[in-house]
């Protein structure tokens, strides 16, 4: 007789995978209704060529013109008329033409004046450089230079950063000059037989045309700008200020900030002067670096 079949060994039971622990969740803030989200003060994004702030603060601007034959009342109300933005002719965009500029209540700045952190970015096509054009400034100019701006220097491609003079009672602004080998977008070209208020008179028909080709990357094209200032309270002389040209980081250096508060100028200094020949496009305005 054979004798009865062993019983094989049993299979050890698989252990059931423990669970892992749960993570905390993150916090984030809530979510604005724009697209530069946290810090914000201030936002244009020249909806129709207005200037109305699409932020909740309403700091609404207004359009002025600098007028040398007018001594008494130099600065006087002035209409923007829209313009083609970057993204071409659907888009929102103001020409600032004739010594016209935009000027933003002092609201704007109340928060980003003396020592404290700040973000000033926006879209602006420089038509025609010439020297110290503004593309934004605020602060004052006397008895010390308390201001923080940005503006074109000599040639195409050069721009001076402004802020305020040292302790030595220095100029402590920054000369950056960027490079001619940059991906160029040209000016849009009016979309065809669309009769439009661009910057040519009211009524005209826009035909179609073909661009000029620059003479610099930085002449008649679209390029975001920004300069940030991070308030270096601890004294350590770290770079704190940063000059942004199209997402990168162009120049950045340690300076000391004390900018006066005043209205925000959008393509001409605080007296309405040296103004820009060209078309700005969503200015906005951020309490943080």
């Amino acid at each position: 007789l054979s004798p009865p079949p062993t019983a094989g060994p049993s299979a050890v039971p698989t252990p059931l995978p423990t669970a892992l622990p749960s993570l905390s969740p993150t916090l984030t803030s809530a979510p604005t209704a724009h697209e530069y989200q946290d810090n914000l003060v201030a936002y244009y994004p020249m909806t129709h060529g207005k200037l109305d702030d699409a932020h909740a603060s309403e700091f609404h601007g207004k359009a002025q013109r600098f007028d040398s034959d007018n001594p008494t009342n130099p600065v006087m109300a002035a209409d923007l008329r829209q313009t083609d933005a970057r993204d071409g002719p659907e888009g929102d965009a103001v020409a600032l033409n004739n010594s016209e500029h935009i000027e933003l209540p002092d609201n704007v700045t109340r928060s980003i004046s003396g020592d404290r952190p700040r973000t000033v970015c926006l879209w602006a096509r420089i038509d025609k450089w010439t020297n110290k054009a503004r593309i934004f400034e605020y602060g004052r100019k006397a008895p010390q230079g308390q201001l923080f701006g940005l503006r074109t220097w000599n040639v195409p491609g050069e721009f001076t950063v402004e802020v305020p003079w040292d302790a030595r009672n220095h100029w402590d602004n920054r000369d950056v000059k960027l490079s001619t080998n940059v991906s160029m977008v040209p000016a849009p070209t009016p979309s065809p037989f669309v009769r439009r208020q661009l910057d040519a008179a009211a009524g005209e028909t826009s035909f179609p045309t073909t661009a000029p080709t620059p003479r610099s990357p930085w002449v008649e094209t679209w390029h975001h700008y920004c300069v940030t200032y991070a308030a270096d309270r601890a004294k350590r002389n770290r770079a704190n200020v940063t000059f942004y040209v199209d997402g990168v980081a162009e120049e950045t250096w340690n300076a000391t900030v004390n900018t006066s508060a005043s209205p925000l100028f959008v393509g001409a200094d605080v007296l309405g002067t040296h103004t820009l020949a060209g078309a700005v496009d969503e200015v906005y305005v951020s309490e943080k670096a």
